[in-house]
């Protein structure tokens, strides 16, 4: 393996913003329907979180006393993740896990498929590996809202800007240092430089993103077996999510409507 190939983006930009204390209100840096599952599961519960970067899911998981692994493609982000939460951690593609099938009782991909270079494998990746009965929590961005322009517009710039050796430092001033004068302001003064460049660079850089429709997921889950248990459409945010059940073998699909979430804003 090329040392291109070995070196993932998330290795040289590690979405790491945020280290989890003992004290740190978990509803403060996660989507309220994931708070809610991860409060409601067994202390028993074998826990997957897949694509787990530096471990701000983990971490979580780690101080309520979860069997949980951690699983990210990137090798920085993973010993991040294991020496801060003392948790297992694994290298491996979302399209390809180490995993057996069937074996956990919780997956949890949070704002994970969408970067990858095909998110439907992944979603069927993330099912095949949770038992019969198990539940998903699946976060991804939305097909509508402002970031797709951001994304897609100012991001292409950005992104063609980084490239060059003059335009670089203009991408620096012009656009990484108002974005870290905003983080800074909004969190009065408790965002780092270095916290604000790795939401940057996964916000603008990321050389892959899919925006994913509440339709198209549930088609997914139609041509599973998966139920959608909780949705959260999260008005105003980036992205949206489900909690998704996989139907145990043989039992057949009821008509309940997903319960819907209250309107929130997360991420």
């Amino acid at each position: 393996m090329s040392k291109a190939e070995a070196t993932t983006f998330y290795d040289q930009h590690p979405f790491d913003w945020a280290v989890t204390g003992p004290d740190t209100d978990i509803r403060a840096f996660v989507s309220p329907l994931l708070a809610e599952l991860i409060e409601s599961l067994d202390v028993r519960s074998l826990v997957l979180d897949v694509g787990c970067g530096p471990g701000r899911v983990l971490g979580f998981l780690a101080r309520r006393g979860f069997r949980c692994i951690g699983i990210d493609r990137s090798r920085v982000s993973i010993g991040r993740a294991t020496a801060r939460y003392g948790r297992p951690g694994i290298v491996g593609d979302n399209l390809k896990l180490p995993i057996a099938d069937s074996v956990a009782d919780v997956v949890i991909s949070d704002g994970v498929i969408h970067h990858t270079d095909s998110p439907h494998a992944a979603f069927l990746e993330n099912l095949r590996v949770l038992r019969p009965g198990g539940r998903f929590y699946l976060a991804v961005y939305k097909p509508s809202g402002r970031y797709p322009f951001l994304y897609r517009v100012p991001g292409m710039w950005i992104r063609t800007g980084l490239q060059g050796k003059w335009t670089r430092p203009l991408v620096i001033l012009l656009a990484q240092v108002p974005y870290f004068l905003v983080h800074f302001a909004r969190t009065r003064g408790n965002r780092t430089w270095m916290q604000t460049q790795n939401l940057f660079y996964d916000y603008f850089v990321s050389p892959r993103v899919a925006f994913l429709s509440r339709g198209l997921i549930e088609s997914w889950c139609a041509g599973q077996d998966a139920q959608v248990l909780r949705y959260d459409e999260n008005r105003g945010g980036n992205v949206h999510c489900f909690v998704l059940l996989n139907e145990p073998v043989g039992k057949k699909r009821d008509s309940i409507a997903a319960t819907p979430l209250s309107p929130s804003k997360t991420q």
